[in-house]
């Protein structure tokens, strides 16, 4: 019987190697190997990158696209040839962009396309140019280098390769919406003057009011927060900084009342404050 045994397994290993053989892979590893003389090693080497460049399997969704571009830790200087490049998923279109379009125009769309793509591109480790956004966006680099201007005129944060060195300068869109929130502007303002759509700037407070209310609550460490709201502990610890601002100013401190009674929110803290209670109680009894 072991006998039998060690021989079906014998066979299916051969059967699955003749299998293995058969496959586009394996094919493409062969002609690397005999046509270009490379060794296995470096054979494989290549069928991985090209899977990665070519084949990522990262499910997209409705408005999203891939792109190519500069990585975020390469400096100035360098030709775009000798640039190490990232793969990012960006959200081309929002209906609310459309909202913004008819309500203020095209420029005010691009704008807002503008800023939220490059924010996705810098969290995922690229830096946009003008000129990506110009294809990105169907227009002239002219048109985006305007458009740049104004939102650096506005001293909005712009996550754009080309600006590096002012990335650290002023505050990002989101903040700055929120800013103006606590300001006591009104949405009709906030659209005005931000461009930004009625839809997008609530789901802006949104965030801000589970960020307050997680800090209310006594979660102060802002990696903590953001594991648990889904935002980016980068975002979480500008939401802080504006926090404790507001904190100084009696008009906004009395702004805040409204964003910590938002139900939903206090629901949504509650919960991450219990998940997290759990888990050191968890951890508690492990260590014991």
């Amino acid at each position: 019987m072991e006998t039998s045994g060690r021989w079906r397994s014998v066979h299916r290993q051969a059967e699955y190697n003749r299998l293995r053989k058969k496959s586009r892979e394996h094919e493409f590893v062969g002609r690397l190997e005999r046509e270009f003389e490379f060794s296995p090693r470096v054979s494989r080497g290549v069928l991985e990158i090209v899977g990665e460049t070519f084949f990522d399997n990262r499910e997209m969704g409705s408005g999203e696209i891939e792109y190519t571009c500069a990585s975020s830790v390469e400096g100035p200087g360098k030709s775009i040839s000798d640039l190490k490049k990232v793969q990012v998923k960006l959200m081309r279109d929002l209906r609310s962009d459309r909202d913004v379009q008819a309500r203020s125009g095209d420029s005010a769309m691009r704008k807002v396309q503008i800023l939220r793509m490059t924010e996705e591109a810098y969290e995922q480790g690229g830096l946009l140019t003008q000129e990506d956004l110009g294809r990105l966006l169907g227009v002239s680099s002219r048109t985006i280098r305007r458009d740049v201007e104004e939102l650096v005129d506005q001293k909005v944060r712009l996550y754009l390769r080309g600006l590096q060195r002012d990335i650290g300068k002023g505050v990002s869109h989101k903040v700055w919406i929120v800013r103006l929130y606590l300001e006591w502007k009104t949405y009709s303002e906030i659209e005005r003057l931000t461009g930004h759509s009625g839809g997008a700037i609530k789901g802006y407070l949104n965030d801000f009011s589970r960020v307050l209310m997680a800090r209310e609550r006594g979660i102060r460490r802002a990696k903590e927060i953001g594991y648990y709201i889904g935002r980016t502990e980068r975002l979480v610890e500008e939401y802080l900084e504006l926090i404790a601002r507001a904190e100084k100013d009696r008009e906004q401190r009395a702004k805040r009342v409204p964003i910590l009674c938002s139900e939903p929110s206090i629901q949504r803290i509650q919960s991450s404050s219990n998940k997290s209670s759990t888990r050191r109680a968890m951890a508690s009894k492990a260590q014991r």
